[in-house]
C-alpha cells in the first residue's frame, strides 16, 4: 500500500507551527513520515524556514528532508545533527552528486535525488545503484496547490524499470483524484501538503484512503 507523508512546506514560522499544529491534532496520523521542505529563493523562487525553526519544535516522525537548495551541502551536515531520516537533494545541481549521496549514507541516512518534471529519468542512470529512493516532482519545485503533470506517470514506470527495489515517491498536485493511478503506475510513497493541510486533515486522509481502498 501506498504511504502518505504529509510536508510541513512553509516559509514563515508562524505557517510551520499551524501545519504542526494540524499534524498533532489528527487521530488518524500519529506516526510515520513528514517531509520537511527546505528552499533557498535560488534553486526555486521561494525562501523557506531554515533549520533553527525546525530545531525549536521536536518531531516525534521519521523526517524526510527535500533540499530544493542549489548548494546541498551546505544543509547535510546541519541535517544529520537534526537527526533526519532521509535526504533528497536536486540531480539538476550537476555537480557533487556522489560526494552528498556518500556523506548521507555514511551517516546511516537514506539518499534521494529529485527530479523536476521537465528533467529526463536518464539523468539518474549514474546515481540508481546508490539510492534508497527517488522523489519525482509533479509540478515545479517551490510553490504549493500547482497543477499535476501527467508525465509523472511514465517516469514512475522507467524508474521501477532500471531498478524495481528503489523508494519512488511523488510530490506535488497529489490528491483525490490521481493518488490511485500513481499505485497503479507504482509509486512507493505520495507526499502532500495543500490537500492535506487546506481544511479537516483527518477528513482529507479519509477521503484519500477510500479512494485507495475503492469504496
Amino acid at each position: 500500500m501506498i504511504q502518505i507523508i504529509p510536508t510541513l512546506f512553509s516559509t514563515t514560522e508562524e505557517g510551520y507551527r499551524e501545519r504542526l499544529a494540524k499534524l498533532s491534532s489528527s487521530s488518524l496520523f500519529k506516526e510515520g513520515w513528514v517531509q520537511l521542505d527546505l528552499m533557498d529563493n535560488k534553486f526555486v523562487p521561494n525562501l523557506s524556514i531554515g533549520l533553527d525553526v525546525i530545531r525549536k519544535y521536536p518531531l516525534p516522525y521519521k523526517k524526510e528532508a527535500q533540499l530544493m537548495v542549489m548548494n546541498p551541502g551546505e544543509w547535510i551536515d546541519g541535517l544529520i545533527d537534526l537527526r533526519v531520516d532521509r535526504i533528497i537533494f536536486p540531480v539538476e545541481i550537476k555537480g557533487g552528486i556522489t560526494g552528498y549521496i556518500n556523506q548521507i549514507k555514511s551517516n546511516k541516512m537514506e539518499a534521494g535525488l529529485s527530479l523536476n518534471p521537465e528533467t529526463n529519468t536518464v539523468e539518474l542512470d549514474s546515481y540508481l545503484e546508490l539510492l534508497d529512493s527517488v522523489l519525482l516532482m509533479a509540478v515545479k519545485p517551490g510553490l504549493e496547490g500547482q497543477k499535476f503533470d501527467v508525465v509523472t506517470y511514465e517516469k514512475i514506470k522507467l524508474i521501477k524499470q532500471k531498478k524495481n527495489s528503489i523508494k519512488v515517491g511523488v510530490d506535488g498536485g497529489v490528491n483525490d483524484t490521481n493518488i490511485k493511478d500513481l499505485v497503479d503506475a507504482g509509486a512507493d510513497y505520495v507526499a502532500i501538503g495543500s490537500y492535506l493541510f487546506n481544511g479537516d486533515i483527518d477528513e482529507n486522509l479519509e477521503n484519500l484512503w477510500e479512494v485507495l481502498n475503492g469504496t
